[in-house]
Formats: structure tokens, sequence, C-alpha cells
């Protein structure tokens, strides 16, 4: 086994999937998705259905790597990623953290996508989400609200050590 990591000792808070279950069913539905595409094009595979089927594993992949728990530390946040290792990520490498949703006043509706973006640290399959999450050409993360315990207290964390930006009033 690796040695504990030295971020054990300063852990401010964990934020965990509320359904854990996802860190299985996720990868088999992407992995199942990519399989049936790549069964549809056989026997006869031209460079066309070739393309087609890079194209999804890489859209497959690119779904799964964001989605990640976290794990706040006075140092930084520590990444624990569906398909790829956890990395810790100093405060210092925090660009920025945007929260894009939408608040029914009139009703108790409330969708959030929380959007974390990262200079360095994580992959390059970690760029395609920065660009769908209005991060630009940042490695990025994605957090929802129903998807991670303690979302606010997660927010309060990363709104003290780096710029949050809302796109909706709280």
């Amino acid at each position: 086994m690796h040695p504990k990591p030295s971020y054990n000792r300063s852990i401010i808070s964990q934020h965990r999937f509320t359904r854990p279950r996802i860190r299985l069913w996720l990868p088999m539905v992407m992995w199942g998705v990519v399989l049936v595409c790549a069964a549809l094009t056989f026997p006869q595979i031209r460079a066309i259905e070739f393309i087609g089927l890079i194209i999804v594993l890489a859209i497959a992949v690119s779904a799964m790597v964001p989605v990640c728990e976290i794990t706040v530390t006075e140092s930084g946040i520590v990444v624990h990623r569906l398909v790829l290792r956890e990395r810790f990520i100093p405060w210092s490498a925090i660009d920025r953290v945007l929260i894009l949703g939408n608040i029914d006043n009139n009703s108790s509706y409330r969708f959030e996508i929380t959007s974390i973006g990262i200079y360095e640290g994580l992959s390059p399959l970690n760029l395609l989400p920065g660009l769908l999450y209005g991060q630009g050409w940042r490695q990025t993360i994605i957090v929802l609200p129903e998807a991670i315990q303690d979302y606010d207290k997660l927010i309060k964390n990363l709104s003290d050590h780096c710029a949050v930006f809302r796109s909706h009033p709280v």
C-alpha cells in the first residue's frame, strides 16, 4: 500500500457522493455505450465509423473525468475522481469557481452546476469539460448540489480560498 498523504492531517471537510453507487454505475453505463457503438460498427469498419467511435470514446471519458468527490484541506483540495487517481490541488492552482444555475423564486426549484477551473494538476482530459462549463481551456471538475454531501459547506470553503462567481443571485 501507499503511505497516507500528508494532507490527511489538515482536513477541513469531506464531500462524498450522496449516492455512492455512482462510482460503479456511471462508468458501467459509459463503457456500455461505447461497447454498443463499437458493436454496431463491426464487422466492416470504415474510416468514418472509426472516427465516430473515437469521438464517442472521448465524450464518454470526458463525461466521467470531471465527476468527483472533494476533500477540502488547509492547503488545497483533494479531487477523488471516478476513473483516474486522486489528485491534490493547491489553492494557488485553482483559478475560479463558477456556479451556473437558475432559481425559481415562485417554487423551491433550484438548479446549479458548479465548475471549478484549475490551472494545472489534473489531466488534459479535464479540458473538454472546461469548454462546456464556462472555464475555457482550464482543467475543470464539476460538482452538483444534489450529487455531493454538504454542498453549501463546500462552496463556503471554496469562497474562503478562491474566487467564486454565480450566474444567479443567491
